[in-house]
């Protein structure tokens, strides 16, 4: 979970008030911070990855502020509406192909340390939300020294000029890339067979921006009251926009005033950031129930609103205005949570189930357990892959043919937009990321699938299965083929194979695996056009089958 330091006297400024470790300790109890250490000159604070909000020290302050009732309800941001353009060109959709931007007035930076936060925050936003950079990228711009309106291009790197932040003299993109430190450590995520590059530029062609790289020196931030351009990079215009959301807060708790701005793409346009909080709606009911405790609507809204939320009855049901830089309400459960965490998790007593039973492990988890040991036993590693996924890297990225199945209808991110239907393209994905590691390398998974399946009541079921892969500079079938006999021989079960084709399997190196007259699954050897693709540079063999149930293990 992410470590945010802070300024002390920075911190108390936000404040408003000289906080004692004691203090902060008690309120911190109501929300999902902890207090990691307390000194004359530094608090540390960490923060649940959901709360992404909270990796800036103003979201932390603002949060304080609602739990002490200092102020409550969501705060009232100063706004204007579409204070300029930004227009998106057609070539950055083969680099780097979406942008979100936002202009603040009259930011309050006025210590190094303040700035100095600003900048931390912009790099935890990186390395967690951004998956450093790779997937979100974040820009922080001197307005003074730009002339809007704003264009984001892609162009030949060999043909782009400009002095990169830090430096002090003119380079060209590709030397950039080649030569600075941040280029050497961020130039694979934009390389492409065009040698293109982002560019963040104004009206004057200027480079304001070589995303996710480096900022140009001409914009460089200095300690003062400013008036800031943000512009947000990435491959998920989910998360981009969430991302911009966080640090615009961020900035007009300083004294900032937004400014949206008309992000014009070839095909569509967006108005950023938003400008108006979303509604969601729970009934009282649920929400006494999932609490626990019997509330009133007049409790809900009070606590709703320590927690920086608009909230208003409506009937039976309480309505929630949540504003951008909240991104972790995907369901009327997260208002109950949040109620409940406002309330003190600590002071919502226990309660006795009221069965009588007793707990043991599910077979299918003994029938798991014992094949994971004869896996460990035959050398394989275990590794453990996300079951929500998206169709590209259980697809495409693989070479599998599209198929049905089970979509998220409410995904925070593309990324985790459907639940995967076999555990080959996580293994795939793995040896793909660790090609720097000593070969052999034999990993294995048991994880549950899903499948469509509309012979189901929720069209849907879950199948647990087991997938093992076998890397190295000479497997072929035979291996795999061997190693997967040797655990069906330890668990007493049969298995007839017959000729196979399948994606990503290469054809007539693939079979059918029968277990037990019944149970199905698929061996063989991984094409090597897809190992290419996946930049794997050595023969991969695998295997995917059912679970064995406990009664068929011996």
């Amino acid at each position: 979970m992410p470590i945010i330091s802070a300024n002390r006297r920075e911190f108390n400024n936000l404040l408003g008030m000289d906080i004692s470790q004691e203090e902060l300790t008690s309120i911190l109890d109501y929300s999902k911070v902890n207090l990691e250490s307390f000194s004359e000159e530094e608090i540390e604070f960490e923060v649940t990855s959901d709360r992404m909000d909270l990796v800036t020290i103003e979201g932390i302050a603002r949060m304080i502020k609602g739990l002490t009732e200092m102020e409550l309800g969501l705060p009232n941001y100063p706004l204007q509406r579409k204070a300029f353009e930004v227009n998106v060109s057609e070539s950055v959709k083969e680099v780097r192909p979406y942008v979100v931007a936002a202009l603040v007035k009259g930011v309050n930076l006025t210590t190094e340390e303040s700035l100095i936060g600003l900048i931390e925050a912009q790099e935890k936003i990186h390395d967690t939300l951004g998956r450093k950079r790779r997937r979100v990228a974040i820009g922080l711009h001197d307005f003074s020294k730009v002339v809007p309106p704003i264009k984001y291009d892609a162009r030949p790197a060999e043909e782009v000029v400009f002095t990169p932040l830090g430096e002090y003299t003119e380079m060209t993109a590709e030397e950039v890339l080649e030569q600075t430190d941040k280029g050497r450590e961020y130039a694979h995520i934009i390389r492409n067979p065009k040698n293109l590059v982002p560019l963040i530029l104004d009206s004057r062609d200027e480079v304001l921006s070589l995303p996710p790289i480096i900022n140009s020196e001409l914009t460089r931030l200095s300690p003062g009251k400013r008036d800031i351009f943000i512009d947000v990079t990435g491959t998920d215009l989910k998360a981009i926009s969430y991302a911009l959301e966080i640090i615009v807060a961020a900035l007009a708790e300083r004294g900032g005033e937004i400014n949206t701005l008309e992000v014009r793409y070839p095909d569509r346009e967006l108005e950023t950031p938003r400008h108006k909080p979303y509604r969601m709606a729970a009934s009282l009911e649920f929400i006494e129930k999932m609490v626990g405790l019997p509330l009133t609507g007049k409790d809900v809204t009070h606590l709703l609103s320590k927690a920086r939320l608009d909230a208003h009855i409506s009937g039976n049901r309480v309505e929630v205005d949540i504003p951008g830089y909240r991104a972790d309400f995907l369901h009327p459960a997260d208002i109950a949570e949040e109620v409940a965490i406002t309330y003190g998790l600590n002071n919502l007593g226990y309660e006795l189930p009221n069965i009588m039973t007793i707990g043991k492990k599910h077979p299918r988890e003994k029938a798991s357990a014992i094949i994971r040991t004869l896996m460990i036993g035959m050398g394989y590693q275990e590794v453990l892959n996300y079951i929500m996924t998206s169709r590209q890297a259980i697809f495409s990225s693989v070479g599998r043919k599209e198929r049905p199945v089970v979509q998220v209808a409410n995904p925070v991110s593309e990324n985790y937009s459907v639940l995967r239907d076999s555990l080959i393209p996580g293994l795939l994905h793995f040896l793909a990321a660790n090609t720097h590691a000593r070969y052999p390398q034999k990993i294995f998974e048991i994880g549950d699938v899903i499948i469509v399946d509309e012979s189901y009541e929720t069209r849907a079921r879950d199948e647990r299965r087991l997938a093992a892969a076998f890397a190295d500079y000479s497997v072929g079938f035979e291996d795999i083929y061997s190693h997967l006999k040797a655990l069906l021989n330890n668990l007493g079960a049969q298995m007839d194979i017959e000729p196979y084709e399948e994606e990503p399997f290469l054809n007539g190196r693939c079979a059918l695996v029968t277990i037990n007259k019944s149970l199905r699954g698929t061996i063989g050897e991984i094409d090597p056009n897809i190992l290419v693709k996946l930049g794997i540079t050595v023969p991969v063999a695998m295997f995917e089958i059912p679970l064995i149930k406990k009664e068929e293990v011996v």
